[in-house]
């Protein structure tokens, strides 16, 4: 059951993002506009603030930042717009964007660095997280998912699209959540 979690508009097409903000009902918080950057659609940071909305703000511009100092230059640039159009620094979530291992394995420990700076600044984090095992076998990827997802809650992050109906990354979110004392233990804490 998943009926609790914002809407996340996710489209090139800024009127049916409009469209889909003006039907949403907000009683499970505000809608989601997936995706500004710091380069071509900064201007969707725009549309949320003026629809109220909150804003994934990808830390990125003409592709992928070469390293977190690039990262976040990309991430104060968007906070600052933002904060000049009324919007709280809560209305961003920054994601520093997963990359595939089987393609950048020695780029991993620099987007959990990134995951913890937004953190040190209080800010919120996100991520498509199973972009990390695009292209590794079926039966790795919810090892690798698993495995990334707790060492990014460790950083500080604070949300990740990812698919709800993988057990194991749900197990092992849940399990975070305990150990970071977000939820009190007990001991069938995983089938609430």
């Amino acid at each position: 059951n998943f009926n609790n979690v914002p809407l996340a508009l996710d489209t090139a097409n800024k009127r049916a993002i409009e469209a889909g903000i003006k039907v949403y009902n907000r009683t499970n918080g505000k809608p989601i506009v997936n995706s500004a950057d710091a380069g071509s659609r900064i201007s969707n940071i725009d549309l949320a603030a003026a629809n109220d909305a909150i804003c994934i703000a990808l830390c990125s511009a003409d592709g992928i930042a070469k390293d977190n100092d690039e990262r976040m230059k990309h991430c104060h640039n968007m906070l600052e717009r933002g904060m000049s159009l009324g919007m709280e620094a809560t209305d961003l979530w920054f994601d520093p964007l997963f990359l595939v291992v089987k393609g950048m394995q020695d780029k991993q420990m620099e987007v959990l660095e990134a995951i913890k700076l937004f953190s040190s600044e209080g800010l919120k984090s996100t991520g498509g997280l199973s972009n990390n095992s695009n292209g590794a076998p079926k039966a790795l990827r919810p090892i690798m998912d698993s495995a990334l997802v707790a060492m990014a809650m460790m950083q500080g992050l604070t949300s990740a699209i990812v698919n709800p109906n993988d057990q194991r990354l749900m197990e092992t979110i849940k399990s975070c959540d305990i150990f970071k004392n977000h939820v009190l233990y007990s001991d069938s804490y995983l089938e609430l």
